[in-house]
């Protein structure tokens, strides 16, 4: 997905030490909750939420607009992992992905479609272009259940896997910047714009970063 320029001021460095989040709280010194227009509606920070030990990320009934959070800090190479189940809300998706801006100079993305189509996609961003990207089949049904999406980053490739197991990896075309870690669950122009009769929810459960 490529993300549009927004200011955020926020005084981070790239870092490497490594974090695990199991949400008790939304910890404000590691994230940042986003408002702004974005695909067929908005992102809004009031649809992002912590309760139960869960971050929540809402769909609201009737509309099509989403949340989006970003930690604080920039990260250059490591291992980006979250356990999650997404929103059963058809024509939207669900983001974990590393960005920074300008919009297609240096991203890497898991798309998960917000539906029981099993569709998930990897993408990679480099230099001013979108330089690969390919549509995976899950060996499940991402609405009903929490699983683990990872995104491992070195200097030489970029791997992600899906419980452990690897969908997909690129060499070629691959971003070396440091960036932020995002989630949002959101309505894209290019999707039908179908709006849930009720409120929708992607769920994560915890979000861990290990530094290399």
């Amino acid at each position: 997905m490529v993300m549009g320029a927004f200011m955020v001021s926020v005084a981070a460095a790239a870092r490497s030490d490594g974090f695990r989040d199991d949400f008790a709280t939304l910890d404000a010194e590691r994230w940042v909750t986003i408002t702004r227009p974005f695909g067929k509606g908005a992102v809004d920070a009031a649809n992002v939420a912590v309760a139960s030990g869960m971050l929540g990320v809402k769909l609201p009934a009737g509309r099509l607009d989403g949340g989006e959070l970003r930690t604080t800090s920039l990260y250059r190479f490591g291992s980006f992992r979250a356990r999650i189940k997404v929103a059963d809300a058809p024509s939207s998706l669900t983001a974990f992905f590393l960005y920074k801006a300008p919009d297609y100079q240096s991203e890497l993305d898991i798309e998960i479609f917000n539906d029981t189509t099993r569709r998930v996609m990897f993408t990679t961003y480099s230099g001013g272009a979108q330089t690969n990207t390919v549509t995976r089949t899950l060996p499940f049904d991402p609405t009903t259940g929490f699983h683990e999406y990872a995104i491992e980053y070195d200097t030489s490739s970029v791997r992600f896997l899906v419980d452990g197991a690897p969908m997909q990896s690129w060499s070629k075309g691959v971003t070396r910047s440091a960036m932020y870690l995002y989630v949002n669950a959101w309505f894209p122009s290019w999707l039908a714009g179908e709006r849930p009769a009720t409120d929708r929810f992607t769920l994560v459960d915890w979000i861990e970063q290990s530094g290399r």
